[in-house]
């Protein structure tokens, strides 16, 4: 009896766009399905060469992964010729000596001038211990000056290299989004490439190996900024534009923390959750101590935080004060309308910013309060007790959320505390 053959009945381009989703080494490997799948991959519109793909498909069939490995690596640049349309995204992680023979380099000018990338990625991988796992960060990224000025390149992402010089970057003016992952970078190189890319809009910069003098970003044109796991005596941030700033796990002097961007409307404030290593991680409370000025003139502020009960020790009163003592600014009073806090325990530190919020703020429409799983019950009592609270506002809306693994009300599972 026929059965009907649903993947059959789809177009090429179809099958090509599903192909796309695969990583290349797994795109490629659909030759041996069908005549009519032979060429199919050379129609994929992205394409990801990641290595550790070779230990997925073979196990532990192959006697020497490490060779195998290189031998995929090696053959990236026979793939990219033998691929037939201009490309939306292309990933590739590498070894070591791919940046010492010049491989990077081929493979970008090559990929931005004959296939028109839009979006390019990559990581450099030693592959030392347990494929995959241990990287090496620091290894120079020399390249021509302006090799990233193509027209239809949009986005860029580095992971692990020591990034020297702003001149790759000199007149990329179509570059939107830059994220650099594990990259030692100078603060002056840093400012230099933000500089240089005349359109960018999101920026990321996360763990950098070496320690980052400041962060200084100027710009009229970023819109995000997201920064993770950096060490800095400041953060500096001038920009029009800038519409969401997003700091997680920060070692700075939080009173060295000076942002001028009047049109801020989301900004979160995140760590890791405490252990014996954190301590040196700014605390939350105390760059909400440094940086309350931010709250002026802004519709939205998402605050996520998992230490409000860390007392900052050089509060001139009680943490428990600390909003009272800050006097109420304009933008709780007249434009705040949606705050999200995550990752709370309902301790005494923490209440007082929900309480204040929904006492003061007279616009606010919104406000999502998500426990962690480690909340105690007196914590979750604590945070119930919230809607009983008088409201400025007659239109908020408090919204009270147990952990994510929680299948059930806030209120079951405040009852199943301890």
């Amino acid at each position: 009896m026929a059965t009907n053959d649903f993947i059959s009945n789809l177009h090429n381009e179809v099958l090509a766009r599903i192909i796309s989703d695969l990583p290349a080494i797994e795109a490629i490997r659909t030759t041996l399905l069908s005549k009519r799948w032979k060429d199919l991959w050379r129609y994929a519109s992205r394409l990801d060469f990641d290595p550790k793909g070779v230990r997925k498909l073979c196990g532990d069939d192959i006697d020497d992964p490490r060779e195998e490995i290189s031998r995929v690596v090696k053959n990236i640049e026979n793939v990219l010729l033998s691929h037939k349309r201009n490309l939306i995204s292309c990933r590739i992680v590498h070894l070591l000596s791919s940046c010492r023979n010049g491989d990077v380099e081929k493979w970008i000018k090559y990929l931005t001038s004959e296939k028109k990338v839009q979006e390019l990625a990559f990581r450099c991988d030693d592959f030392q211990h347990q494929f995959y796992r241990r990287s090496r960060s620091g290894l120079g990224l020399n390249l021509p000056s302006g090799i990233f000025s193509c027209e239809t390149l949009q986005s860029l992402e580095f992971t692990h290299y020591s990034i020297r010089s702003d001149s790759p970057f000199h007149h990329c003016h179509n570059l939107k989004t830059l994220k650099l992952y594990h990259c030692a970078i100078s603060t002056e190189t840093l400012e230099a490439i933000v500089s240089s890319c005349d359109l960018l809009e999101h920026l990321s910069v996360c763990s950098s190996p070496s320690r980052l003098k400041q962060v200084r970003i100027f710009s009229q044109t970023v819109k995000t900024v997201e920064l993770e796991s950096l060490r800095s005596q400041g953060i500096y941030l001038s920009t029009q534009s800038l519409g969401v700033l997003v700091l997680h796990s920060m070692k700075f002097q939080a009173k060295n923390l000076v942002i001028h961007a009047p049109n801020l409307r989301v900004f979160t404030a995140t760590r890791k959750p405490i252990t014996k290593n954190s301590d040196n991680i700014t605390k939350i409370a105390e760059i909400l101590e440094y940086c309350t000025h931010l709250l002026e003139s802004r519709s939205e502020i998402e605050e996520a935080t998992r230490d409000y009960s860390s007392v900052n020790n050089r509060l001139p009163y009680p943490e428990t004060k600390l909003w009272e003592k800050r006097g109420l600014c304009d933008c709780i009073t007249f434009t705040l309308k949606q705050v999200s806090i995550k990752g709370f325990k309902g301790k005494d530190g923490e209440m007082e910013f929900p309480r204040h919020l929904i006492t003061k703020g007279a616009k606010l429409k919104r406000i999502e309060i998500w426990c962690n799983h480690d909340c105690s019950r007196e914590g979750g009592e604590a945070t119930l007790g919230l809607l009983s609270l008088p409201r400025s506002s007659i239109d908020v809306s408090i919204l009270l959320k147990p952990p994510p693994q929680f299948d059930g009300s806030f209120g079951r599972w405040v009852s199943t505390l301890n």
